[in-house]
């Protein structure tokens, strides 16, 4: 709650107010008097300044739902996950409803973004595995009055088809423009020239950064993974089919050192994730997937870890069920045909939630994985070069396509290059359609240091960051692909199979901290959609066995035969913009009520924006060891 604002008089002394005081009592009652009304006029200031500031300057707000999570969060569950350590958040929504009030609904499992370990939630001995509330922000009502809009905002608005009901989105589409959502990005073009050729919204590097999601981290490998034998998901590979033996590491894939070699020997990340059968087996009998060692990987799917949240149904006695076995309500995200015996009652109708038993708790439905393959990838690594000459690479594929960006630790020059699966060199494309070739850039990476290195490649556009900064090339870094694309794969490439590499050329290096980030994936709906997904139809299973969209990301030969990625089964939606329209979505693309869902008469007009979301000045607090507040989390929203 707000503090009030208070006003304090500044008071002096004087001959005459000695003589007052020292007056008749009615010169003491006119006194006091004064003394009164002064305050009370004090106060009443206070009050009109302070609803003033508010309802033209700044307001605070409370974060509700999860629609524009991870970057603004609601209520949710905020652990550390038991097998790799790293934290995530969940969703706990459903806990209240709209008025706050406890619905009997507890959160009791979510799944790890990283290693998917489906982590049993103990708030009764561990209090920051409680539900938090939402996020506190200030939104500027000024921010609008002086500028315009723009695209990429985090803005503040009143629901078009409840006016008295405050939303908060990312503002996507402009006034006057039709904005078309493919293959996860956003396109747009004039309203007025249906004809015209659209073109990608591209985020600037400061908007991309804060939006880019993770999807491994080699600082976060689960011990229970190394110890059993499970393959590492970062290998050596090398473009003629040899080993070279080149890369090595000590600490089991945390980090990897490379020896000096007249080729670029390449360090090659494939998405080898455990699935929850995995997880079982490891943890509960001690023992590897027998198939483990014959696994591809698979695709980079829009997995949403916020949404991986797993109810039970406890009534509304408080918000830290006990142990023991209850029923699973309607709207639980429960995958029943996955879920052990061990965590079922003996007639199996209900479910066992037991933080102490071993193994992964209840598992939340596939479809919360992830039902799209991504494409627009980032690359991150700490690269300790110990030459002062030798070249350091990174790469992403995207539908077959490397996208490779070359430094030469000598002199710091960067050159960006693109090729397909048979090693036909591929052009950037500016604005005006003009074909470029190689652009390059001098960076701050010249001889033997420490650089943080980040390659990205997404909405079609290839960035380079060092240290944190976006590096500037000589011409632009774009390139032109209008059409939906899909993954490939040969047998001497596994291209998007294998999306991200580090090579090294005639040079002594560590790399660590290797992370892989994935984009935003918007999905192309409407409000006459009836699915949540991208697919106009689903292939059927193979005879005998439950529909896996998993399986056919792990599946390459699938990929053509099953027609899941062909043009004419992905969904296109489209969206016309009149003046003074705006289209909000959320960055929880599958649990955002916005502007796709929307009625196009109930598009979101001027008059009900409120203002531009400036700062998270508060979100929760750790409970333990001691009350703390959640310095991590304050900042600029980006």
């Amino acid at each position: 709650m707000a503090k009030k604002p208070t006003s304090e008089m500044p008071s002096t002394s004087s001959s005459k107010d000695v003589t007052a005081r020292a007056g008749t009592t009615s010169d003491k009652a006119k006194h006091h008097d004064g003394g009164w009304r002064e305050t009370i006029e004090s106060l009443a200031m206070a009050v009109i300044l302070a609803l003033l500031f508010k309802g033209y300057v700044a307001e605070a707000f409370v974060i509700p739902t999860g629609s524009m999570a991870p970057t603004l969060q609601g209520r949710h569950k905020d652990v550390s996950c038991p097998e790799c350590g790293y934290q995530f958040q969940t969703t706990a929504s459903d806990e209240v409803d709209r008025a706050g009030f406890l619905t009997g609904n507890h959160v009791i499992s979510g799944t790890c973004p990283v290693c998917r370990f489906t982590h049993t939630y103990d708030p009764r001995t561990n209090a920051n595995e409680g539900s938090f509330s939402g996020d506190r922000i200030i939104v500027s009502k000024f921010a609008y009055e002086i500028a315009e809009p723009k695209r990429w905002d985090v803005i503040v608005f009143k629901f078009p088809e409840d006016a008295a009901q405050n939303y908060i989105k990312r503002l996507v589409g402009l006034p006057g423009e039709q904005l078309l959502i493919s293959g996860g990005n956003i396109f747009t073009r004039p309203a007025a020239s249906a004809s015209a050729t659209p073109t990608i919204a591209r985020k600037p590097p400061h908007k991309l950064t804060a939006m880019l999601q993770i999807v491994d981290d080699s600082s976060h490998i689960p011990e229970s993974l190394q110890k059993i034998g499970w393959p590492p998901r970062w290998r050596e590979w090398s473009e003629n089919g040899t080993g070279t033996d080149n890369w090595s590491s000590d600490d089991g894939g945390r980090s990897f050192t490379c020896k000096p070699a007249t080729e670029t020997s390449w360090l090659r990340y494939r998405h080898l994730t455990p699935t929850y059968a995995d997880w079982q087996s490891i943890t509960v009998s001690n023992r590897l997937p027998p198939d483990v060692a014959l696994r591809r990987g698979q695709l980079i799917t829009d997995l949403y870890a916020y949404n991986t949240s797993v109810y039970i149904d406890a009534g509304a006695s408080g918000w830290a069920p006990d142990p023991g076995y209850y029923r699973t309500p309607l709207n639980s995200h429960v995958d029943y045909d996955r879920v052990p015996d061990r965590l079922k009652s003996t007639d199996g109708r209900e479910l066992l939630y037991d933080p102490s038993l071993v193994g992964p708790g209840i598992p939340c439905s596939e479809e919360f994985l992830g039902n799209h393959w991504v494409d627009d990838l980032a690359l991150e690594c700490l690269a300790d070069i110990k030459d002062s000459q030798g070249s350091i690479s990174l790469d992403l594929v995207r539908a077959g396509v490397h996208q490779r960006c070359t430094i030469n630790v000598q002199d710091g020059k960067a050159t960006l290059s693109r090729m397909n699966a048979v090693g036909k060199a591929l052009p950037f494309v500016d604005s005006e359609k003009k074909e470029i070739s190689n652009p390059t850039a001098m960076t701050a990476v010249k001889g033997a240091g420490i650089y943080r290195l980040r390659l990205t490649n997404c909405d079609h556009e290839v960035m380079l960051f060092v240290n944190g900064k976006p590096v500037k090339f000589d011409q632009p870094t774009t390139y032109e692909s209008n059409k939906v694309v899909a993954p490939q794969w040969t047998s001497q490439d596994p291209l998007d199979l294998e999306p991200a590499a580090v090579g090294t050329s005639c040079l002594t290096a560590k790399v660590s901290q290797l992370r892989i980030f994935r984009d935003k994936y918007y999905i192309a709906i409407n409000y006459q959609s009836n699915s949540t997904a991208d697919y106009t139809t689903l292939p059927p299973p193979p005879p005998g066995e439950p529909f896996s969209l998993q399986r056919i990301f792990a599946t390459p030969e699938e990929w053509q035969s099953s027609g899941l990625f062909d043009p004419a089964n992905r969904r296109l939606a489209e969206f016309t913009l009149e003046d003074d329209e705006f289209f909000p979505m959320g960055d929880n693309s599958p649990s955002s009520s916005d502007g796709r869902y929307w009625h196009p008469e109930d598009y979101l007009t001027r008059d009900l924006l409120i203002g531009k979301a400036l700062v998270i000045y508060w979100p929760h607090s750790w409970n333990r060891p001691m009350f703390w507040p959640n310095f991590k989390r304050m900042g600029p929203i980006r």
